[in-house]
Parts: structure tokens; C-alpha cells; sequence
């Protein structure tokens, strides 16, 4: 599978290692960076990146031990780097210790990891930086908290817009092939088939 997910954390938020058996990328790294180098390592792949599907402590709170083991510094939307002292404030960390860290800024668009390529989406809603990551190749695309089995992302935190989200589903999400399979920030991994088809939230 080109998929190694490590649920972590009180709100178990998903650290995924995307890989082609040769390059990884690490997306939402868990504060558990042994483990995640342990695994990248038993796979003998070589870590290209890490990047960040939005700003909420639970999804960041490993950057900084990620960044001093590997020298890498994430990748985050532009827009939730902007806000990232409103975002990453104490009242939003529900009593994670989130060490401070430095971020790159994140484009919508193509990129390449080594030998992986992604198209970057930008799907505002659940944070108005909020990024997902498609993988074409692979068949798979990384949501965070944008998209869930039969759920959606919640659109009440700062940053957070329930139309934008819903236009950021439909047009953005929906219009990728039925057979892609989602793996969301928290929570099982679905298809886009399965919730354009199922998901009372957002139906396509």
C-alpha cells in the first residue's frame, strides 16, 4: 500500500507516509517522530517532505521534532500561515504542548517530492488555508479536515466558513475520479465514489 497511517494523539488525527516504495512524504506529522522515522526507515524510503494539510494543533504538533531530526520544514497554505497566531493560540490546543516552528508557504497547484508528484488543492472551510493533497498516480488524495468517511470537517472554529466548505467539496474534491480513495485527518479511509453517493453532508 502507498499509504502507512499512525492514528495519534487524544483527538487520534491521522500521520500519513505517502510513498512509491522509493520517496515518502510525511503529511500531519505525529508527535511521535521516532516512530514515523522508524517506519519511513523498515520501508527504506527516502523522506522528500512534509507538509500540512491545515494549522490546528493536533495536525502540526510534531513539526518542530520533525524539522530538528530531519531538517525539513513543512509545507503549509498561505492562508493559515497567515493567521497562525490566531490558530495555533493556547484556547485552540486543547492542552497540547505545540513547540514553535517554522513553516514554508504552499501554493495551490503541481509539485514534486523527488520521484512524487501531487496537484495541491486549496479547499478552504474548515480552515480557510486548508490544503489537500492528490496524488493521481497513486489514486489516492490526503483531505485532513475537509472531508471525512460520511462526514465533513466542522466550519465553527476561527477560520472556518460552512459555504466555502461545501464549494470546496463539490467543486474542488467531488470532481476527482469516484475510485480515488480519501484518507481524512481523522477516522477511516473512504472513497470520493462512496461519498458523493453517501455522505448526507455534501451531496455532490
Amino acid at each position: 500500500m502507498p499509504v502507512i497511517t499512525l492514528p495519534f494523539g487524544p483527538l487520534e488525527a491521522n500521520c500519513y507516509i505517502v510513498h512509491n516504495g522509493r520517496d515518502a512524504v510525511v503529511f500531519d506529522p505525529s508527535d511521535e517522530t521516532d516512530l514515523v522515522l522508524k517506519k519511513i526507515a523498515e520501508n527504506r524510503l527516502t523522506l522528500r517532505a512534509v507538509a500540512l494539510t491545515h494549522l490546528h494543533c493536533d495536525h502540526c504538533i510534531g513539526c518542530a521534532d520533525m524539522t530538528r531530526a530531519t531538517g525539513l520544514v513543512p509545507f503549509v497554505g498561505a492562508q493559515d500561515w497567515a493567521e497562525r497566531g490566531l490558530l495555533l493560540c493556547r484556547g485552540m490546543c486543547f492542552g497540547m504542548n505545540l513547540k514553535p516552528f517554522e513553516a514554508n508557504v504552499l501554493e495551490p497547484g503541481e509539485v514534486s517530492w523527488g520521484s512524487l508528484s501531487c496537484r495541491v488543492i486549496h479547499a478552504p472551510g474548515h480552515s480557510e488555508g486548508s490544503l489537500c493533497y492528490y496524488f493521481a498516480d497513486l489514486g489516492l488524495v490526503i483531505t485532513g479536515d475537509v472531508l471525512f468517511f460520511r462526514s465533513v470537517g466542522r466550519s465553527d472554529l476561527p477560520g472556518g466558513d460552512g459555504e466555502k466548505l461545501m464549494k470546496s467539496l463539490r467543486e474542488r474534491l467531488y470532481t476527482l475520479p469516484d475510485n480515488v480513495v480519501v484518507y481524512p485527518g481523522h477516522g477511516q479511509e473512504t472513497s470520493i465514489g462512496y461519498e458523493k453517493a453517501h455522505n448526507c453532508c455534501c451531496r455532490a
